[in-house]
């Protein structure tokens, strides 16, 4: 793939189907997890427009010179748990409580948060 046949594929939710030039994208990287993504403005209505993409297509861009940029969530917006990992039974076990129409009332009964 060389820089005149690299082009970004997607749907603008206002225009539809749109094809830039890979110059006209920028490639992103999620640092958190790895995750590839690209980023641009809608050709026809100029809106940002975020699409993932799988690592071939990000490599495919940059190969075309997309310009290239790592990203994270902020510290205050990643998971920092550090209890057990929430099995099927706690999550059944939510449910039922969320189907109670006194759920908050059963909450505060608890001590709970």
């Amino acid at each position: 793939m060389n820089e005149a046949t690299a082009h970004a594929r997607g749907t603008c939710e206002t225009c539809g189907p749109y094809r830039v030039p890979a110059a006209n994208v920028t490639v992103r990287q999620r640092l958190d997890d790895g995750t590839w993504s690209f980023r641009l403005r809608c050709p026809h209505c100029r809106c940002w427009i975020v699409n993932a993409v799988r690592p071939r297509v990000a490599l495919q861009l940059l190969l075309a010179h997309a310009p290239y940029e790592t990203w994270s969530l902020p510290s205050e917006e990643r998971e920092h748990g550090s209890g057990p990992t929430i099995s099927i039974a706690d999550l059944a076990a939510l449910r039922r409580d969320l189907e109670h129409a006194d759920v908050v009332e059963l909450l505060r009964a608890s001590g709970r948060p």
